[in-house]
């Protein structure tokens, strides 16, 4: 029987979060298989955001050997809606995983409104 090679199986690709306080820190969980026959060799994990940091084993998975790509987004001035990706570059291919959460904003920090041009003055009675 011919190899297959390493292959990577999340149980979930895209994780959707309830709503969050301002300033905390989300911690984000991939759990994954090597669902192969041969090692998988995660070689390069990039993030979409600085915002997000990610831990990893540099390791190799072992086929039927379960692991996880852990990450943590920072929430800090990051209010409204967030969709953050992480990309993998692993022996079995690459691989791009998301999460989506709401950030409620913090009552301390200002709320960055769009800005209208001022109404004119009345200069009326002036003499320019």
């Amino acid at each position: 029987m011919a190899q297959k090679g390493a292959e990577i199986t999340f149980e979930k690709k895209g994780l959707q979060f309830d709503s969050i306080p301002e300033g905390t820190q989300l911690a984000v969980v991939y759990t994954f298989t090597n669902t192969g026959d041969t090692e998988l060799h995660i070689t390069k994990v990039k993030t979409t955001c600085g915002c997000t940091v990610v831990d990893y084993s540099k390791k190799p998975v072992a086929p039927g050997q379960t692991d996880s790509i852990n990450a943590v987004f920072d929430t800090n001035l990051r209010a409204g809606h967030n969709a953050k990706g992480i990309n993998l570059e692993t022996n079995a291919g690459a691989v791009s995983l998301v999460f989506e959460v709401f950030v409620i904003p913090n009552e301390n920090t200002p709320a960055i409104e769009p800005t209208e041009s001022p109404e004119e003055e009345d200069h009326s009675g002036h003499n320019h």
